[in-house]
């Protein structure tokens, strides 16, 4: 293992995916493979992709830390998260994951997913100097930053902000060599 114990990813998914679908099992992969490296996991603690990444962490020796949101309260964490902390909305839960995290990692989710890349997305570009490493893993990135240059007036540099790879192994190797 490989010594980045203090260094937090957080991984940012939908909360839909059923335990045996392939979003699952990549989250669960994504988990994994940080713990693997030493990494700690961070994520909204809540089911989906978040279930997957902490339980992917906790099966391989490591730790998992859920930033959950008092606008769900009649959610319960699932059981594979370490450590628990409570935040007020769900701006206030971004905001603390991005001043949380080492990095991140963004898989395919939704609306919540999207606010999450959004928000640590734009605070990389005003912040250069405490800038960290923002990894989309999949080919569907691929045709939404092409969208958003093609339609949004997103820039190449802004663009450029973003590391896309196609499976968490490739992910994770970026990490272990930016951190």
């Amino acid at each position: 293992m490989n010594q980045n114990n203090s260094k937090v990813i957080a991984v940012f998914g939908g909360s839909r995916p059923a335990e045996q679908s392939s979003e699952y099992v990549e989250a669960y992969t994504v988990g994994k493979l940080l713990a693997q490296n030493g990494f700690i996991v961070m994520n909204g603690g809540y089911a989906g992709t978040m279930e997957a990444s902490a339980r992917g962490a906790r099966e391989n020796g490591g730790r998992s830390i859920g930033i959950l949101s008092d606008e769900f309260h009649y959610l319960a964490p699932n059981p594979y998260i370490d450590e628990t902390m409570s935040s007020p909305d769900l701006f206030s839960r971004i905001r603390e994951m991005q001043m949380r995290a080492d990095g991140f990692i963004v898989l395919k989710g939704s609306m919540g997913t999207l606010a999450e890349l959004s928000l640590v997305w734009n605070l990389a570009k005003i912040d250069l100097k405490h800038r960290k490493p923002i990894i989309l893993i999949g080919n569907s990135w691929v045709n939404v930053l092409q969208v958003w240059r093609d339609h949004l007036g997103v820039t190449e540099e802004e663009a450029s902000l973003l590391q896309v790879v196609y499976k968490p192994e490739d992910a994770v190797e970026l990490l272990c060599k930016q951190l």
